[in-house]
């Protein structure tokens, strides 16, 4: 019996060592107005700052740090570039649709900082959208498609500390 217990503390202990990513004690994701690229954009991706922030929040809920612990990572997100091609446009390839941003993942060893580009394009959603959804219906100025930028974008972000 004595053995049974001892194996499974250890195992439980393994499992905890391997899902306990990063604690992370800051998000910040600044976007500059200059990186809305057109009108469309501008009106969807209103509040793109507080819903990316939400996003990492969520992925990382159990990893969430006091402010200020010196022993969390530091997330900051600068969106460089926000633009939204209708379906049509898209189609006739005389436009895109992107989400781009510098991430900076400032680790509590600085050895292990993390800084990347990373662009969100139409090919990487489809995985985002709920289960019945065909792709090709979802428009640009939809909650799906928007939750589906904010979602892939965030869960790369997130994966890098888990």
């Amino acid at each position: 019996m004595k053995h049974l217990l001892r194996t499974t503390a250890l195992v439980a202990a393994m499992a905890t060592a391997a899902t306990a990513g990063s604690m992370v004690s800051e998000i910040d994701v600044t976007a500059d107005l200059s990186a809305i690229e057109n009108h469309p954009a501008a009106k969807v991706w209103t509040s793109l700052e507080t819903d990316l922030e939400t996003a990492l929040a969520e992925k990382l809920v159990g990893q969430i740090a006091e402010a200020g612990a010196e022993d969390a990572a530091e997330i900051h997100v600068e969106i460089d570039s926000v633009a939204l091609a209708s379906n049509f446009e898209q189609a006739l390839g005389v436009g895109e649709w992107v989400l781009k941003g510098d991430v900076d993942i400032d680790m509590a060893d600085a050895s292990k900082d993390m800084r990347y580009d990373l662009t969100v394009s139409a090919d990487q959603l489809n995985a985002y959208y709920p289960e019945g959804i065909d792709p090709a219906a979802v428009t640009v100025d939809s909650d799906l498609f928007y939750n589906a930028v904010i979602d892939a974008f965030a869960g790369n972000v997130a994966s890098k500390l888990q």
